[in-house]
């Protein structure tokens, strides 16, 4: 899910009332005023925003992404009342990223922020913010993206013992923020990072998973992993929409809502 800009179609489900929300994503470039209207008009009812991201070229590794208040205020401003929040960790052995690195940049021994010091980081730049001249920024529920991303060293396979200690320690710092999350994730990447496709983190918790198999259906193609019996959601198809210059993911319906 680490894109320029990616807008999602996710529809969420209840039971048994049967209301599909719709709902629309993106990621390190602000969204305008005038595009978030234009979404909203299609019926996408539910805005989910990046806000933090891995910054391997940071020492330490983890910030907000900056973009996230200027597309969150727009997407409250076209009527967006529910906005969710997606973070893109920190993890591994953050290197040095410059087409021509110093002999000191490449000798530097990049780290990352705790788990606890970046969901900390998030949460209090969430609950410090303001927006329109003091309105709070309200978000209902995180996704912590669980994929591998070769440009930043992220979740070393050499150490799957320490990545399955950092899924942990992101999940006890989630748990204690009391607040509603999630996991964003597939099961080669679950494989690939913990080295057990069936090691399970927390399965109560919902599961968003990418396979683009331009397959209308929930469980079709779904691989069992993590504990997951079933996804909350699935990305099944990117396509361009609108005529607004984003490029959109359509995903299933989700089956519950998490809010």
């Amino acid at each position: 899910m680490k894109f320029l800009l990616i807008i999602l179609a996710i529809f969420f489900l209840t039971v048994p009332s049967v209301f599909a929300i719709t709902a629309v994503d993106s990621a390190m470039t602000v969204v305008s005023l005038e595009s978030y209207k234009c979404i909203k008009n299609f019926g996408y009812e539910r805005a989910i925003i990046r806000g933090y991201f891995e910054s391997y070229c940071g020492n330490p590794g983890g910030d907000i992404d900056k973009t996230f208040i200027q597309s969150y205020t727009n997407a409250v401003n076209a009527g967006f009342t529910q906005i969710d929040v997606y973070m893109f960790p920190c993890t591994g052995i953050p290197k040095c990223c410059v087409s021509d690195p110093t002999p000191e940049c490449l000798a530097t021994n990049f780290t990352c922020k705790t788990p606890q010091e970046q969901v900390n980081q998030l949460v209090q730049w969430i609950n410090n913010t303001k927006i329109n001249g003091g309105q709070d920024i309200i978000v209902q529920s995180v996704w912590l993206d669980v994929e591998t991303d070769p440009a930043s060293n992220n979740w070393p396979p050499y150490n799957t013992t320490l990545n399955q200690k950092t899924l942990q320690e992101f999940k006890y710092a989630w748990d204690g923020t009391m607040w509603n999350w999630g996991i964003y994730a597939r099961a080669n990447d679950w494989a690939t990072i913990t080295g057990d496709k069936n090691w399970v983190l927390d399965s109560s918790r919902p599961l968003w998973v990418a396979n683009f198999d331009n397959i209308i259906n929930l469980t079709q193609n779904f691989s069992q992993f993590g504990g997951w019996m079933t996804p909350t959601g699935k990305q099944y198809k990117w396509i361009h929409l609108f005529n607004i210059g984003y490029l959109f993911d359509l995903n299933n319906k989700f089956l519950i809502i998490v809010v």
